[in-house]
């Protein structure tokens, strides 16, 4: 009886940690055009659980009323996984208006890439308004850390 109660406790102890850690994975990739995706996920046995502060984009073509030009942000909030897919939309104010983003993605069954959709648009400045980069859509995999 004692010694079923110790490897009994002992397996407990054991398990605890293994389902408790939860691993944060970086992926990155790239849109259709010439810009970059990078984001940070919170990752527990095979599943993706949340998508990390600063889901980052660089040098998406955005086309505005004054012609082309790149645009680069980041988001300030985290974004819950649920069956894989995630979103998130974000607001900024600027001094000629504002700017809105959208993100959509979904992990492979694996965790180990993703892909989705980016939209950025509005007035980010005097010389860059009624911009809009359009529904962008990227792809990114797993960078080994």
């Amino acid at each position: 009886m004692k010694r079923t109660a110790i490897c009994a406790g002992m397996v407990v102890a054991l398990a605890m940690p293994i389902t408790a850690a939860a691993a944060i994975r970086h992926f990155q990739g790239r849109d259709r055009d010439a810009g970059t995706v990078s984001f940070n996920a919170r990752i527990k046995p095979g599943h993706a659980r949340r998508v990390a502060v600063g889901f980052t984009w660089k040098n998406l073509p955005v086309r505005c009323h004054e012609g082309w030009t790149d645009t680069d942000g980041s988001f300030t909030r985290s974004m819950r996984v649920r069956h894989r897919r995630f979103h998130g939309t974000g607001r900024m104010r600027t001094q000629v208006g504002q700017v809105a983003a959208r993100v959509t993605g979904r992990f492979t069954s694996h965790g180990k890439k993703a892909h989705g959709t980016i939209r950025v648009h509005g007035d980010f400045s005097a010389g860059a308004t009624k911009c809009d980069t359009g529904r962008d859509h990227w792809k990114a995999h797993r960078v080994a850390a």
